[in-house]
């Protein structure tokens, strides 16, 4: 019979291969029974648990996102079935000049539509179950690891509360993403140099999480400022090394790619701000001439004009999801 620190340590082993290899569904398994093993071992909440649950409820958000990205290219399927559908009935009518083959070819599309919508809802439900699962088994690390105070169990903290953001930013709770940022750069900036790339991964998440929330939009150009200022330090610290091999000479060209895309999205965003300030000073005007004209002395707030499209990089309008997806890749 093995021994259950034995077994749980391979099953660790196996979890950790399958989540690199992004076969996220066997890294949920092997993790979890890891985990469970763990918890008989060591006690709930063990500091010696710690790495094992941040791995699970990593692996858990990868299989949420994967998940859910699958339902939305099954939608786009079912959406192009749908237009050959259409396609395959119109070159029938064409065909023959029978009216009771015509009338026959005609697909029902209402009891679709319907049964569309009931699987619709049952794929959303699921995506959400999938993401709070996620998020349950990551707040058991962020517990473990609050408990230590040394330098690497405090980053692993800043990791866990990084993916914890992560987790709301994916199902668009933007608000609710920001104090899980907050306290992972927090943590960051104490442990870490100026120049380290994680640092500028937290605060590119953190810019993309305020660009969307309800009254800190006016904050993200200078969190991503901060972002791009650490990836400019990190490249002259590169360019100042005597000898360069392959490896800087890549991370060069990426630091320098990774800037220049900075930048743009930086230039975008504080073009696209101004213009819905300007409309929204526009908007309260003509407001508060309408309101002057019926003898209301009370001022009536601006809409808020915040339009989620039209964000990242070179793509004049995409959705909130694409821009989540699009976003550099700082590691």
């Amino acid at each position: 019979m093995s021994d259950p620190k034995d077994k749980a340590n391979n099953l660790i082993k196996e979890g950790k291969e399958a989540f690199d290899n992004q076969k996220y569904e066997i890294s949920i398994t092997k993790l979890g029974e890891a985990c469970q093993l763990l918890d008989q071992l060591n006690g709930d909440l063990a500091p010696e648990n710690g790495d094992a649950y941040f791995m699970y409820g990593k692996a858990l958000l990868q299989y949420a996102i994967q998940q859910n990205t699958v339902l939305g290219q099954s939608a786009q399927a079912n959406a192009a079935a749908v237009e050959e559908q259409q396609h395959e009935t119109k070159q029938t009518e064409e065909g023959s000049s029978n009216p009771l083959i015509q009338m026959e070819s005609i697909p029902e599309f209402k009891q679709d539509e319907e049964e569309e919508d009931e699987e619709d809802k049952e794929d959303g439900d699921q995506a959400d179950d999938d993401f709070e699962t996620a998020w349950d088994i990551l707040d058991v690390a962020r517990l473990i690891f609050e408990k230590g105070e040394d330098k690497e169990t405090q980053l692993k903290l800043a990791d866990v509360h990084l993916c914890l953001a992560d987790v709301s930013l994916e199902t668009e709770k933007f608000d609710q993403s920001l104090s899980d940022y907050e306290k992972a750069i927090e943590i960051k900036e104490k442990w870490l140099e100026e120049d380290n790339r994680e640092l500028a991964e937290a605060y590119y998440k953190y810019s993309l999480a305020l660009e969307f929330s309800s009254d800190k939009s006016d904050e993200a150009v200078p969190e991503l400022r901060k972002a791009i200022d650490v990836l400019k330090k990190r490249l002259s610290k590169l360019e100042s090394m005597a000898d360069t091999t392959e490896k800087v000479k890549d991370e060069i060209k990426d630091m320098q790619e990774l800037i220049s895309d900075m930048n743009l999205k930086a230039e975008e965003l504080t073009t696209k701000q101004a213009t819905e300030k300007e409309a929204a000073a526009m908007l309260k005007q003509i407001l508060g001439f309408g309101a002057s004209e019926n003898t209301s002395n009370k001022p009536i707030e601006a809409a808020s004009v915040n339009d989620l499209s039209n964000l990242v990089k070179r793509k004049a309008k995409e959705s909130t999801k694409d821009a989540i997806e699009k976003k550099p890749k700082l590691e």
